[in-house]
């Protein structure tokens, strides 16, 4: 018995035990597919929820297409300095009366992402000038520097340090990184300052910090300068959301008067760095869409979050991770078998993937935190569809099996339309007082009949007349929507209105529609007989209305669907009245009440019914088997 128990358990969670084992090996195996996923969907929601204003003090001093544009005529400038800008790299004393304007409009401290490993390409006494600034405002200005990686092995880094030239022998310069850890599919997500923890272990100490932390120190700013590995960057929008100036701007003399005057570069932590294309420093990043996010404005986001005491923490997925999602899945698939109908199944299960999508969105956008919910949302989906298509398999499986089991005594669209909502049919099969139209076929002297073919020889004649009549019989029932009840010898007890209840009228006229079918199709029968010799047989069609229990009655070894009660009680004494009046087709008056008046009856008078006093009883008056098929749609 216990084995049976667990055979069934099995069988009946099949499916669901399938693809919690699928999820246990895939998820295992997949893990930082998953994780990539999880990164796309962070990228995904902080594009939707679109940009969003970075905290005032943080400015980029581009190097952009209209700078590049303008310094290409620069000749034509009466400005010494601007006359040297029409050829890349400029000369660093374009850097000194950049830091010269900027410090001179308020600024708090100011970084380059830019490298100065060689000496100036203008000559020494070009990198001498530089060099006398960055004494001057040593303490408020950070230089990048960065680590190169060669193909290889971990060795083969290299720190690409400041030249000489610009290093003071009393002092050392303040350097901030500027490599990006990009993630396996490239685009960069996590903080840049967390490369110098990554790159420390490798060449030491030698390896400054990020150019963003090492600015907002020397900036004294009240932001947070922890290093978390697993804080990423929250974005402020596409290229240029950040405030952005061109470095043209500072370098014309106009212009810059109408920058000092804004007060936009008052206390504000300023980034140097290029924008335009040409110097390839655009990357893959959330929001840079195909043209690439500049290496300066990841920084500058980096300083703006720092500020705002704000990142996008992600917490990636545990240990074990497949195993819970296993569970998950059978947890999920146990719970929702409880609906037997696939679309309520579907639905649960879709529903809350749809919660933890939307919660794990919601906690992007505006808790900042990033949690591993494609996996378990994905697992719910899948095991919706899965459990769903087990519930449309049993479902059909059962429906087929219900309609042929009603098929044996239902009308075809009867027996479909319960095994369409099979949950129903224990209600609708199991017991229910009703009222009912009953219709009882009886062939007259059919015991005289049955001895004279038994005394000839002829059973399997008798047989086989007796199987053509019934076959007759059940199909006119059945095209009127009637139930076969029961065959009694060579009577045929048929119901009009159970299981499946109808108008009283509907039933009524169901019920004589069939009748006189059947005495045509009788009729029919007869003729072919004649033709081969036999006798014709006649018949008396009896129909009754009233209360019935209609229901699957039997025991545990054989149950029948059959009705009892009144109405049938009605048929069997109208039987015998049908008999004494020499009538084909004898109803009741509650049968003829439900008639409509241009139908032709003939009142054979009172008659005692057991059980029910005296009543009045009629014959239906047509034109004896010829009756044609439109008189009987009348």
């Amino acid at each position: 018995m216990e084995r049976s128990h667990h055979y069934d358990w099995i069988r009946r969670y099949g499916p669901t035990l399938l693809l919690s084992g699928l999820v246990l090996t895939v998820g295992g195996l997949g893990k930082e597919r998953l994780s990539r996923l999880d990164l796309r969907f962070a990228d995904w929601v902080q594009e939707t929820r679109g940009p969003r204003n970075a905290p005032k003090g943080v400015v980029i001093v581009a190097i952009d297409d209209f700078s590049l544009q303008q310094a290409a005529n620069a000749d034509l400038s009466r400005d010494p300095l601007l006359q040297d800008l029409n050829q890349w790299p400029w000369p660093r004393r374009v850097h000194v009366k950049v830091l010269e304007r900027l410090f001179e409009a308020g600024a708090s401290a100011v970084g380059f992402d830019l490298l100065f490993e060689a000496p100036s390409s203008h000559g020494a006494d070009d990198d001498a000038a530089f060099a006398g600034a960055l004494r001057r405002y040593h303490d408020r200005v950070a230089l990048g520097v960065q680590v190169l990686s060669g193909r290889g092995p971990v060795a083969s880094m290299s720190l690409l340090d400041l030249t000489p030239a610009l290093q003071p022998a009393d002092q050392s310069l303040n350097r901030g990184l500027l490599n990006g850890s990009p993630d396996r599919d490239g685009v960069i997500r996590r903080r840049p300052g967390h490369s110098a923890v990554e790159m420390r272990q490798h060449l030491g100490s030698s390896v400054p910090d990020g150019l963003a932390k090492t600015l907002l120190e020397l900036a004294n700013a009240d932001s947070n300068l922890d290093d978390e590995p697993l804080d990423l960057l929250d974005p402020y929008g596409p290229p240029g959301t950040i405030p952005t100036l061109s470095i043209w701007e500072l370098l014309d003399a106009n212009a810059f008067l109408t920058i000092k005057k804004s007060g936009v570069l008052t206390d504000a932590t300023v980034l140097v760095g290029p924008t335009a294309a040409v110097f390839q420093d655009l990357h893959p990043a959330v929001f840079s869409g195909a043209q690439g996010m500049p290496g300066v404005e990841l920084h500058a986001t980096e300083v703006a979050n720092r500020l705002e005491d704000r990142s996008l923490r992600w917490i990636p997925a545990p240990p074990g991770w497949n195993l819970a999602m296993a569970v998950l899945v059978l947890l999920a698939g146990i719970c929702t078998s409880r609906q037997e109908r696939p679309l309520p199944r579907l639905g649960v299960l879709l529903a809350a993937s749809g919660v933890l999508v939307t919660a794990g969105a919601g906690l992007i956008a505006w808790g900042g935190l990033l949690l591993p919910v494609l996996g378990p949302a994905g697992c719910l989906i899948l095991t919706g569809i899965v459990s769903s298509a087990d519930a449309t398999l049993r479902l059909q499986w059962q429906r087929r099996r219900l309609r042929r089991t009603l098929g044996r005594y239902l009308s075809p669209a009867v027996a479909a339309e319960i095994a369409d909502q099979p949950e129903e049919a224990d209600e609708l099969l199991g017991g229910k007082l009703m009222d009912v139209v009953v219709l009882m076929s009886d062939i007259r002297g059919f015991t005289t009949f049955t001895q004279e073919m038994t005394q000839r020889g002829d059973v399997k004649g008798l047989v086989d007349r007796l199987n053509t009549y019934f076959s007759e019989v059940v199909d006119a029932v059945h095209s009127q929507g009637g139930t076969v009840d029961k065959f009694i010898g060579d009577a045929v007890l048929a119901v009009f209105g159970a299981p499946l209840q109808k108008t009283n009228s509907t039933n009524v006229i169901a019920g004589v529609r069939t009748a006189i079918t059947l005495q045509q199709r009788l009729a029919a029968l007869n003729r072919a007989w004649i033709a081969q010799g036999q006798s014709p047989w006649e018949q008396v069609v009896v129909l009754s209305y009233g209360w019935v229990v209609s229901g699957n009655i039997g025991c545990s070894s054989r149950m029948d669907y059959t009705v009892i009660g009144d109405a049938v009680n009605t048929a069997s004494r109208l039987e015998a009245i049908a008999k004494q009046c020499g009538q084909s087709i004898v109803m009741s008056a509650a049968v003829a009440e439900h008639l409509p008046d241009d139908w032709r009856l003939q009142d054979l008078g009172t008659f005692p019914i057991r059980g029910q006093g005296q009543q009045q009883v009629f014959a239906l008056k047509t034109d004896t088997a010829e009756v044609t098929p439109a008189e009987t749609d009348q």
